[in-house]
């Protein structure tokens, strides 16, 4: 079972506390914040009242917890964040997760060594563009930038032969057409290196890859 330290009670805080626990791992919660943490105290593992600029207490809890990983969830102080995920690397925390609000807080963790900065707000906003775009779609995320996309043939693909579509160099990759001719399935594939094989309406496409590029290259061929 996971053990995750995570620090900040807020919105996001609670969230990933909550739905950590949900899926099985052991959640501890530490806020200066009591009002927010009684809010998490029947969700999680265990909740502390500690302020994160606290070094000796924070780094005590860490040495003690034995974390496999740890979220910086503060939102609102980034100096607070920072020291958080700084006494995190310090307490040998294999695992860490901030959350920034701007670019150039993300540089700053990734350059503490942070495995991984996340912005909600910037998250969720490219993929509210990525699923208008790719309503017609299915997709599935392979990770928050990848994705498998199929999507039924958009007009400008339509008639053209796969050698006259430039998939190449679009920094994802294009996997093969389908067409359906009965209600059995499909009955006929074709693979990037069949040139000569022509698109037609309601042909399946399916690719690979950086979501958003994707998503902006079908918008060209719409």
């Amino acid at each position: 079972m996971k053990k995750t330290l995570i620090v900040g009670a807020g919105r996001f805080g609670y969230t990933t506390a909550n739905r950590l626990s949900e899926l099985g791992a052991e959640v501890v919660v530490i806020d200066k914040n009591e009002k927010r943490l009684s809010a998490l105290k029947s969700l999680v593992s265990n909740t502390l009242i500690l302020d994160a600029i606290d070094r000796d207490a924070f780094a005590s809890e860490i040495e003690t917890g034995n974390f496999d990983a740890g979220v910086v969830a503060i939102g609102d102080d980034f100096s607070t964040a920072l020291l958080a995920a700084l006494y995190m690397k310090q307490g040998g925390i294999p695992y860490i997760v901030a959350r920034a609000s701007n670019p150039k807080q993300a540089k700053i963790f990734r350059k503490i060594g942070v495995e991984l900065v996340v912005m909600p707000e910037d998250d969720m906003g490219h993929r509210l563009a990525e699923k208008l775009i790719l309503k017609e779609s299915e997709q599935i995320d392979l990770s928050p930038d990848t994705s498998i996309v199929r999507v039924v043939a958009p007009p400008g693909f339509i008639g053209k032969k796969l050698g006259e579509i430039n998939f190449a160099e679009k920094g994802f990759n294009f996997l093969f057409v389908a067409r359906k001719y009965t209600d059995q399935g499909f009955v006929k594939m074709a693979f990037p290196d069949e040139t000569d094989f022509e698109v037609a309406e309601n042909d399946y496409l399916l690719f690979s890859g950086d979501t958003r590029r994707i998503a902006a290259f079908l918008e060209s061929a719409s």
